[in-house]
């Protein structure tokens, strides 16, 4: 007998159809969460981007607001009249105004980056005013100070390093000092040359007297010599003394500066014996300004006679003449040794020389009347294109109301 496998039993049509409708409902349920959970997202996701928006506006505002204090911190650090230099932790330059740059001569390309830069001090500055080398060759008095940057927690951010170039205050007290020198030497002269030249005039008439009754070339004779020559050097001293001193009037004239200096070598020159050991140059253009010619020709007249002084065996001079807007600029080189670095400051104080037969009131003279032009008297560096010293007399044309005629003396043998 063959028996069959049992077969399962059919469900009832009902059955499935339930099973059918709770699939559906349950896909249904699924569907409308995901929907929901998608809507969800949908607002969440233009919630999150209306978020970002109005942080990408607020960020933009902040940029914005930030670039504007940043223009405005860089305008007030460029008109700051004193130099800055901002350094970075290493120490490198990572900021400079205009000042700086001006100062230090250097440009701001120069300047970023570097670590090491002539003039500049870092953190070593102390403030204390000191001559300085800068860049450009050019010795400045700069006060330098030095503050360290730090963020919050005092962590270092580097460092600022201010620069103020008191050269022309430094001037400005040097000039003081010696227009103080000048009264007091004012004084002293007014008091003394009326006494001084009556019996230097009657010393004078007796060696006169004495060369008159005397023959040949007797002791007598010689003895009268010196002091005649003695008499004039005195003389020569008084005026000059009396030249430094003087009143601030001039007597103005228009001349031509070319030949002021011509007749300025030659009365150099006359006094010199050999004078053709010195060989004069004169360089630049001819010009014609509205000055004191006599007190500039007296003046030219010393600094010639100064470029002798300092070469006596004899040498090159080179007079070269700068026509400037406002007058002319007479430069005077020599060949000689030049001036020693401890003497550059006293070079124009009255009675100070380096010769044992100076008298030291040649540059003192020419620094007079170049102050009373409302010009200066300067020791040029580098030094002269002849190896030695070289001077820069500035003299500003003047006009009639700055320079009323006077009868004034003008010491021209001084």
């Amino acid at each position: 007998m063959q028996i069959s496998p049992e077969q399962p039993a059919a469900l009832p049509k009902a059955a499935r159809d339930e099973d059918v409708t709770n699939a559906i409902t349950t896909f249904t349920n699924v569907l409308e969460s995901l929907q929901e959970s998608h809507k969800r997202l949908e607002d969440r996701a233009r919630h999150v981007d209306a978020e970002l928006c109005r942080a990408n506006e607020e960020l933009g505002t902040k940029v914005v607001e930030l670039d504007r204090v940043k223009q405005h911190l860089e305008a007030v650090l460029a008109s700051i009249p004193t130099g800055v230099v901002v350094y970075d932790t290493e120490g490198r330059i990572v900021r400079a105004n205009d000042a700086a740059t001006e100062i230090l001569g250097l440009g701001r390309t120069d300047l970023l980056g570097a670590s090491n830069v002539e003039g500049l001090a870092g953190s070593a500055a102390d403030g204390t005013p000191a001559e300085t080398l800068c860049s450009d060759h050019v010795v400045r008095v700069l006060a330098r100070r030095y503050s360290a940057i730090t963020l919050d927690g005092d962590a270092p951010a580097g460092g600022v390093e201010v620069i103020e170039d008191q050269s022309a205050l430094v001037r400005a007290k040097e000039r003081l000092h010696r227009l103080d020198k000048t009264a007091a030497l004012g004084t002293m002269a007014g008091g003394i040359a009326h006494e001084i030249r009556n019996p230097l005039h009657a010393i004078q008439g007796f060696a006169e007297l004495l060369l008159r009754e005397t023959e040949g070339d007797s002791r007598a004779t010689r003895h009268a010599t010196r002091i005649k020559e003695g008499v004039t050097e005195i003389e020569s001293i008084v005026a000059s003394m009396l030249g430094i001193a003087g009143t601030g009037e001039l007597r103005v004239e228009s001349f031509n500066v070319r030949a002021m200096i011509r007749d300025a070598v030659e009365a150099v020159m006359q006094d010199r014996e050999a004078p053709e050991r010195w060989t004069v140059e004169m360089v630049g253009p001819a010009t014609t300004i509205v000055a004191d010619r006599i007190k500039v020709r007296q003046a030219a007249r010393n600094l010639v006679a100064n470029a002798c002084e300092a070469q006596p065996t004899g040498g090159p001079i080179r007079i070269e003449t700068i026509t400037q807007a406002r007058g002319v600029e007479l430069i005077v080189s020599d060949g000689g040794p030049g001036v020693s670095p401890e003497n550059v400051d006293r070079i124009c104080d009255p009675f100070f020389t380096t010769r044992a037969e100076g008298t030291g009131m040649g540059l003192a003279l020419v620094q007079r009347v170049a102050e009373l032009h409302g010009g200066g008297l300067e020791l040029r560096t580098p030094p002269s294109p002849l190896e030695g010293a070289s001077f820069s007399l500035a003299i500003p044309s003047q006009t009639a109301h700055q320079s009323p005629a006077t009868n004034a003396p003008s010491n021209e043998n001084a």
